[in-house]
């Protein structure tokens, strides 16, 4: 018992060290995955088949295994930082493992994603058989299709490959609008009827316009006329499914306020397609499957026009106010030189008019402006891609808080226009304080007298406030400093009808866009090329309600 007392109490002192000394165990562990080539076998002719059921199976099992995996890994690495962590002193060489564990788990949620692609394809394409071409085709979100063989696919499948193409990538749509539209327009260029066809379309541009019109109609790069046939087919299609849909909403008594919302939408966007008597064609270059949907109707050829104006709206208009923003449109386009188009663009959400019932007060911030004008910068790239060297001259017409939105596309890359014509400004993005800050040649600006909203007399209720109370847009377009051309919209007499109010058009007349009306007419000289004849600004004087308030604050 001694014996193992005196042992106790050697083995607690600190043993004295060895000599020579023991080296550091060294600890090395590696571990590496082959990354794996998922194929049907492309290089190879013929199709294959599978059950898409069973695949979904396979998917499911796999995503659950995997996850225990990563359970699994989770406790790889706590033990192993543990032990790095108590044994420093150990001398470590490779250790690959816990990388090597990771890159095994990618590759198998790889695996279980294109698997899970190839079963949607199955699954859109009604099971059977599908070309091996296509389910190679299907890819993960991590390695997107590149762009040229995402183009070449829909250039040379069948509408049934297409179909489960676009099914089993999903993303697919949204990544063709982010080509370059120069490369789309050549894409479908390339796929134009051979000459001498009495065509109006090849038949695999028929095929895509007929199969997929909500992707074509509003794909930038595409052939305007190609886009307004597309957008059609689709305008129809929607009437007809939403109709269907409140029928049998009405029918189980539930709400179909949204709904009908978006019917009183679409409708709005049909009726503004009909063309008044001795007037330009129009056309539907753009819907979207928004609610309400995002809307563009062209008055006149945009494929062929020497002057292309955009009517960039403001507050409180959206599509189911369609048939009003292009009756505004088709006001300026009956004082153009024939051969000139205006497009009547709801292209953004736009910040909704206050009320008490609905305190939106986005139209005080440029949030909505941001959007859309990235919305209509595309837009522009889009029209210059389009018509290439025959590219015409370029303007944007915009009112209100439009001019908040417009003026943020003109500083985004490409959006380049000839005249920037703002009306009623609610103010510019606070970062242009100056015409040469826009990518614009020439700046003109209209704006009526400022008043308030319980004035009863002529002037601009809404523009000031906009720009007086907002976050970040007081820039005056009208300012001398500002460097632009302002213009006369209130002068009167020969000049033309005055503008009474803040509104486009006005029940009466008297909107920046109503007919006879100075600022019209004005709008109609710039795009013209009739600057000479401009009216020029002259301030009116305060109204009486103005005065009198001046007078109040003297006296005290």
């Amino acid at each position: 018992m001694g014996e193992n007392l005196i042992a106790n109490i050697e083995s607690s002192r600190d043993p004295e060290p060895s000599d020579p000394p023991v080296a550091a165990p060294t600890i090395s562990a590696s571990f590496s995955v082959k990354p794996r080539y998922r194929t049907a076998g492309a290089a190879l002719p013929g199709k294959s088949s599978a059950d898409p059921t069973r695949l979904n199976g396979y998917v499911a099992q796999s995503r659950t295994s995997n996850s225990e995996m990563e359970a699994e890994l989770s406790s790889v690495k706590n033990a192993w930082s543990s032990f790095t962590g108590s044994c420093s002193w150990v001398r470590i060489e490779s250790t690959t493992f816990l990388t090597g564990f990771q890159e095994l788990l990618d590759e198998n949620r790889q695996d279980a994603e294109w698997i899970d692609g190839v079963a949607a394809a199955f699954e859109a394409a009604g099971g059977g058989k599908l070309s091996n071409r296509v389910l190679d085709l299907t890819q993960s979100p991590e390695k997107p299709l590149p762009e040229a063989e995402l183009l070449n696919a829909l250039e040379e499948l069948k509408e049934n490959e297409i179909v489960a193409f676009f099914a089993a990538n999903p993303s697919a749509k949204h990544r063709l609008q982010d080509i370059d539209p120069a490369t789309v327009h050549s894409w479908w260029q390339r796929m134009n009827p051979a000459k001498g066809s009495d065509s109006r379309f090849s038949a695999q541009q028929q095929l895509l316009l007929d199969a997929f019109p909500e992707v074509m109609g509003n794909l930038e790069g595409v052939a305007y006329g190609a886009r307004d046939y597309a957008n059609r087919r689709a305008l129809t299609a929607e009437l007809k499914n939403v109709r269907a849909e409140i029928e049998e909403l009405r029918a189980g008594g539930s709400n179909t306020e949204k709904l009908e919302t978006q019917l009183r939408a679409l409708e709005n966007v049909e009726k503004s397609l009909r063309n008044p008597q001795n007037s330009e064609s129009r056309f539907l270059i753009s819907l979207t499957q928004d609610q309400p949907p995002l809307a563009a109707v062209s008055i006149g050829d945009l494929d062929t026009a020497s002057k292309v104006s955009y009517a960039a709206p403001g507050m409180g208009t959206d599509t189911t106010g369609m048939m009003g923003w292009t009756n505004a449109a088709q006001n300026l386009h009956r004082l153009l030189p024939r051969g000139s188009a205006v497009v009547a663009w709801i292209g953004y959400e736009t910040p909704p008019v206050p009320e008490v019932m609905n305190l939106d007060l986005g139209v005080l911030d440029s949030d909505r402006a941001v959007a859309g004008g990235n919305r209509l910068a595309a837009t522009l790239r889009g029209l210059t891609a389009t018509r290439g060297e025959s590219m015409p001259q370029l303007d944007i017409v915009a009112h209100s808080y439009g001019t908040t939105t417009a003026a943020v596309s003109l500083t985004l890359p490409g959006a380049k226009v000839d005249n920037f014509i703002t009306l009623g400004s609610a103010g510019l993005p606070d970062n242009i304080t100056r015409a040469d800050h826009l990518q614009a040649t020439h700046v003109y600006s209209g704006h009526a007298r400022d008043r308030m909203a319980i004035d009863p007399e002529s002037g601009d209720e809404w523009a000031w406030v906009g720009r007086d109370f907002s976050a970040n847009h007081h820039v005056n377009p009208m300012l001398p400093d500002f460097g632009g051309q302002p213009f006369g919209v209130d002068t009167g007499g020969d000049a033309g009808d005055p503008v009474v109010g803040h509104d486009p058009l006005i029940v009466g007349g008297g909107g920046y866009f109503d007919e006879r009306t100075e600022s019209l007419a004005n709008i109609a000289r710039i795009i013209g090329g009739d600057t000479d004849l401009l009216t020029n600004y002259v301030p009116l004087g305060p109204t009486n309600l103005q005065e009198g308030m001046r007078e109040s604050v003297k006296v005290r």
